[in-house]
């Protein structure tokens, strides 16, 4: 990726937006801007940014907008629009701010990877693929494009490729949470709970209230037999995923492996007030009830 070198008095503040993948290095606007045109710019990135941070997504979007009022050639705050309108599920309109930041600068490696992530979404998996190649090209030591070509090769049911991908993720950003979930989630998948385990360990102590990972790292204590642990994971994920009946099926699955059939028909039960054709939860509260 083309990183333009940021003079005194001309940066603009770095955007570390929230989404995956979603990071944008600051960029010299390319038409000379005044000193005070700079700071008025760095005062609604860094505004912008701050309601990012607080969820507040619409006074974001209008503050990107004010942005480009003033200038719609920086390409930098067509990616943030771009990112903030993805956060709200708006992706058409998400995708074309993308490609205007490309019609810009056609190396900006976010905007690659912004567009790969619009069209995975919306099932244009191959495409999505070749935009992702496209900034492993320009940067090769970007995660965020591992791990978003990781996502849509799993979802393609391409599981080896996938994993693949997100170890050349955590080669340069061996924290990652969310990458090392998908990881874990591919090797419960193989059968392999105790190497999940010990992944889903290392992300927890990373983010202590990733939800997924509590989730997972309950399912992989149930396939090890630890009745317990299960349920403490269980219960810390469905508390952050009250609309989730598939973690309220496990942690039903949890329950029962630990002999408390009360809790277990409670979860259960919930299971299936949040998705009543929920087949494996109807015959989970059958059997308990016999």
């Amino acid at each position: 990726m083309r990183r333009r070198a940021v003079m005194a008095g001309g940066v603009v503040a770095l955007w570390l937006a929230t989404a995956p993948g979603c990071a944008v290095l600051g960029r010299k606007d390319r038409d000379d801007p005044s000193p005070s045109q700079v700071l008025h710019r760095q005062e609604l990135s860094e505004a912008a940014q701050a309601a990012v941070d607080r969820r507040d997504l619409a006074q974001a979007r209008g503050l990107l907008d004010q942005w480009l009022a003033e200038n719609a050639r920086s390409a930098e705050p067509h990616m943030r629009l771009g990112q903030v309108l993805q956060m709200q599920g708006a992706f058409d309109a998400a995708a074309a701010e993308y490609r205007k930041a490309l019609e810009i600068d056609k190396d900006y490696v976010d905007a690659l990877i912004g567009l790969g992530q619009i069209l995975h979404q919306v099932g244009h998996d191959d495409v999505a693929l070749q935009r992702f190649a496209q900034a492993i090209e320009i940067d090769p030591h970007k995660p965020e494009a591992h791990l978003a070509e990781g996502r849509t090769l799993e979802g393609l049911g391409r599981p080896v490729e996938a994993l693949a991908s997100y170890f050349r993720a955590l080669e340069d950003d061996p924290t990652s949470a969310e990458t090392i979930v998908r990881v874990a989630t591919l090797q419960l998948a193989r059968n392999q709970p105790d190497q999940a385990l010990a992944r889903l360990d290392q992300a927890l102590q990373v983010a202590p209230d990733h939800a997924e990972a509590h989730h997972r790292r309950g399912l992989a204590h149930l396939a090890l037999n630890h009745p317990d642990a299960a349920v403490a994971d269980l219960k810390a994920a469905a508390a952050r995923l009250p609309d989730r009946s598939d973690v309220f099926f496990h942690l039903a699955q949890a329950h029962a492996s630990a002999k408390q059939n009360k809790e277990a028909l409670v979860a259960a039960g919930q299971a299936l007030r949040l998705n009543p054709s929920y087949a494996d939860a109807r015959e989970l509260t059958e059997r308990l009830q016999r």
